[in-house]
């Protein structure tokens, strides 16, 4: 009868194999047409399963023309721990199945390899462990050094270790069945924070057969909570112990404690002076210092370099190894200053703190003397005479920001380098703002109609101009990298603020914010928080002065004021912020390096109407009637880690001032209307704009003297643009025209007048109204 059954079988299997149906015997599955394979393929790779449970193979087959159609027949190695049958196909049993392939009956735990066989090709074996289920997971360290470090250094040095191993164990309703769940998956919360490898023949994993231990090691400054899997089931975040035996729920790549900057190879040597179209020939060189007191060259983690002025030099950070890598070389544009600082912050530099605690740059100008100034760069040659200087109207709006009918603003070109106005563009809607990217060609406008973004590159077959309408309100703030604004909207109900970022990309991305009247803002140079200052107005005069803290990463935080802020600076390296009003003292400094925002520092008795923190980590400036304030600030460092005298947690705050002084300087005018402030780009001039002066009023820094640059026929300004190399000043004026001064020979050297297609009016700067519209907005191309 067994013969003849076996007869009947074989007979069978050639007939279905023909029909491509499943065979008799072994579990197999089947396709048609039959196919001569090389190889043959299985999934998934080595598994681990609970008693009792199933898992599903599949199978593939190739040879050199491609994927061919075979019957599989799957065979495990131990059928009493792992079985196949012909009806449940590739469908594998921890335990056996019944007859009919739907029952799976757990047997016992055990270790079986699988195999996949199609027309006499077999796949390689694929190991599967049966287990009790799995109810907990644990991670902990293997073999630690002793002493145990507060974490694990980057620093490259003889006797340091760089990386951590860890072991996991499974346990079942308290029982350890490790040994019978296989290999173990290992993970980690900040994939750049660890490397982490199982394959150095020290963590004992049975040559990759089953793997149970992991070596993470330290790859990015930061933290990372660290984790193992198995059969579904993921451990809680290891607890890795400091040098004290305390616990932590996280692995640290010991945190960066200390961004130091140099010029060069000298630790004092913190200043630069070059010519402007340099390309290469000054490096910034940090010195980055851990908790630990590492200094870490090898790698050197990556930090952001940040340029006070973009339009004067550019700095670009030196990546891969070697004796430059983590150095940023300066390249310049245009004769001016600039100002270097540097930010160690996530994605790539202390990643996983919560909150973000960024580290500030310093400089050493004298040895051991930590700082907060920033490094400085006198950038000499000849003026800029290759950019254009752009003139519009607020004017197409009625005081209350209502548009006139039919008016059309006109915005004009005036070339630098020929001084004489160009053919107009005509906006979408009156702008009340204007302000260029200090990155790009890009001009941002603001409007109660929406947002406008200028393009002077534009190809002749696209405008210049695009409008976004679902962004109304005032420019008040755009970032350093020009990517970035913040649009005030104080007419609509309620009031809203726009911080609009992809502005580069053309594709404006908002997050509105629900603040009452927004009057100044202001962006920290390394981009990372934005003071926001709120305060009453006469169209909301109940609106409490508030200051609002935005970040990316952060929840908005309103920080409520004594009395309104009429304007915020920020300090060159970010880690503290001016703020004109809303104190005791007229003139406050802010922490920004935590999120206590904490008061520094005052300078009571100055009450200026505008201000400005210079990029020189010294000065900042004032205009209150009848001159002009000057204030002076010491700021000093956190403390340094060293070997000796390690930190047992990252000190990035506070930034102390260890002294803060004011001046005033009489311009000598009497009593005037502060109109505008601008500052040379080398910091040695302030200039001062009166709306009841036919003057320029230039400040000179450096010996408190003042010259006086009278405006021909004594029209009233209305705003003003300095060249990015500080040369040349263009002022619109109440006569309609563009005055343009030098700012060398302290004159007036022309005026730029506008011709349209206005017929009612040529000289406007608007057309189909009869009025004249003055030149009250201007900027420079950077």
């Amino acid at each position: 009868m067994r013969r003849l059954f076996a007869q009947v079988c074989a007979i069978l299997t050639v007939f279905l194999a023909i029909g491509g149906l499943t065979s008799c015997g072994s579990s197999a599955t089947s396709t048609s047409p039959i196919g001569t394979p090389t190889t043959v393929t299985l999934s998934p790779a080595d598994s681990s399963v609970d008693l009792g449970s199933t898992l599903q193979f599949t199978a593939s087959a190739r040879n050199g023309a491609g994927s061919v159609n075979v019957p599989f027949v799957y065979t495990s190695s131990n059928p009493a721990v792992l079985s196949f049958i012909p009806s449940a196909g590739g469908l594998a049993c921890a335990g056996r199945w019944d007859t009919l392939g739907q029952i799976c009956t757990p047997t016992g735990a055990g270790f079986a390899q699988v195999t996949a066989s199609g027309n006499g090709v077999t796949s390689a074996p694929v190991n599967v462990y049966v287990h009790l289920h799995i109810d907990t997971i644990t991670l902990s360290p293997y073999n630690p050094p002793i002493p145990q470090p507060d974490c694990i250094t980057l620093a490259q040095a003889p006797g340091i270790q760089n990386f951590l191993d860890f072991q996991a164990q499974a346990f079942s309703n308290g029982m350890e069945v490790t040994n019978t769940v296989g290999s173990f998956t290992f993970s980690q919360t900040n994939s750049t924070v660890a490397k982490i490898s199982t394959t150095d023949p020290s963590l004992n994993n049975n040559n990759g057969n089953q793997i149970l231990r992991a070596r993470f090691t330290a790859a990015v400054p930061g933290l990372t909570q660290i984790f193992a899997s198995a059969a579904g089931v993921t451990s809680l975040p290891a607890e890795v112990p400091d040098s004290k035996g305390h616990l932590h729920p996280y692995f640290e790549t010991c945190l960066v404690q200390s961004v130091n900057l140099q010029v060069g190879n000298a630790t004092t040597n913190t200043s630069f002076a070059v010519t402007s179209n340099l390309s290469a020939g000054v490096n910034v060189t940090p010195t980055i210092i851990d908790r630990l007191g590492n200094t870490l060259d090898n790698p050197v983690p990556a930090v952001s370099f940040i340029s006070s002025s973009p339009p004067n030099a550019t700095v670009t950070a030196t990546a891969g190894t070697g004796p430059t890598a983590g150095t940023a070389g300066v390249k310049t544009s245009a004769p001016g200053a600039v100002s270097i600082t540097a930010v160690c912050a996530p994605p790539t530099c202390n990643v996983g703190v919560d909150p973000p605690q960024p580290v500030y740059s310093t400089t050493t100008p004298a040895n051991g003397d930590y700082v907060g100034t920033p490094i400085t760069g006198l950038i000499t040659g000849s003026p800029v005479t290759s950019k254009n200087v752009y003139v519009t109207t607020t004017q197409c709006d009625t005081a209350a920001g209502a548009p006139i009918n039919g008016c059309q603003p006109l915005l004009f070109p005036i070339p630098v380098k020929t001084n004489a106005a160009g053919n107009s563009v005509t906006l979408p809607s009156s702008p009340n703002s204007f302000i260029f990217s200090p990155k790009s060609d890009k001009a941002y406008l603001g409007s109660s109609s929406g947002l406008m973004v200028f393009t002077p590159t534009s190809s002749t077959n696209s405008s210049p101009v695009a409008q976004f309408t679902s962004l109304p309100g005032k420019v008040l703030a755009v970032s350093l990298d020009g990517n970035t604004a913040v649009v005030s909207d104080t007419l609509s109900i309620p009031n809203q603020v726009y911080v609009v970022t992809n502005l580069e990309s053309g594709t404006p991305s908002p997050s509105p914010l629900l603040i009452n009247s927004a009057t100044a803002a202001a962006f920290s140079p390394d981009g990372l928080k934005i003071f926001i200052l709120g305060n009453p107005t006469p169209s909301n005069p109940t609106v409490p002065p508030t200051l609002y803290v935005y970040s990316t990463v952060l929840a908005l935080k309103q920080i409520p004021l004594s009395a309104p802020a009429i304007a915020a600076s920020f300090y060159p390296n970010s880690a503290l912020a001016f703020l004109n009003g809303g104190a005791a003292g007229a003139v406050t400094m802010r922490n920004t390096c935590d999120t206590s925002y904490a008061q520094v520092a005052s300078f009571p008795g100055r009450n200026p109407v505008l201000f400005q923190g210079l990029s020189d980590g010294v000065h900042a400036v004032g205009v209150e009637s009848p001159g002009i304030d000057v204030f002076s600030v010491a700021v000093g460092a956190p403390p340094v880690a060293t070997l000796t005298s390690p930190q047992t947690q990252l000190v990035t705050c506070p930034f102390p001032v260890t002294s803060a002084t004011s001046s005033f300087v009489n311009i000598g005018q009497g009593t005037f209307t502060p109109l505008k402030m601008l500052v040379a780009p080398d910091n040695s001039r302030v200039y001062i704009l009166a709306s009841n002066l036919g003057s320029v009023f230039a400040f000179d820094l450096g010996v408190n003297t003042v010259t006086a640059i009278p405006l021909t026929g004594n029209p009233v300004p209305l705003d003003a643009s300095l060249t990015s190399d500080g040369v040349t000043m263009y002022v619109g004026t109440t006569d309609g025209s563009v005055h343009v001064l030098s700012t060398v020979s302290n004159v007036d050297l022309q005026e730029v007048t506008f011709v349209n297609n206005n017929s009612s009016n040529k000289s406007s700067l608007c057309s189909n109204i009869p009025q004249t519209c003055n030149p009250d907005l201007i900027a420079v191309q950077p």
